[in-house]
């Protein structure tokens, strides 16, 4: 039965719709640990932080947790920690248009 897992496994990772989900993820993950990092490097916690965003601890949270969050959340949240936000795109190997 394990066979038949790790087969089904390798079935759904080698689909091209497992990758875009993948990839996604893999960057959303990145900039809210990013976040989070800044944010205990400022010596915050998130109810600070979010006394500081004028917004509630649960709005920290979620963006910490990596949900979909607009730029200008982002750049509010960057500047609360007296940081700034700076993203940079990164060009993919061959054109990579129409790679996902």
């Amino acid at each position: 039965m394990r066979a038949s897992h790790e087969t089904q496994a390798a079935g759904i990772r080698a689909h091209p719709e497992f990758r875009r989900a993948s990839e996604e993820f893999d960057v959303e993950y990145e900039v809210a640990r990013q976040m989070q990092v800044a944010r205990t490097q400022a010596g915050l916690t998130q109810a600070d932080l979010a006394r500081r965003m004028h917004t509630t601890q649960s709005v920290v949270s979620r963006i910490e947790s990596g949900v979909n969050v607009s730029i200008e959340t982002l750049t509010r949240f960057a500047e609360a920690c007296g940081s700034r936000l700076q993203m940079q795109l990164v060009r993919e190997t061959g054109d990579g248009y129409g790679k996902r």
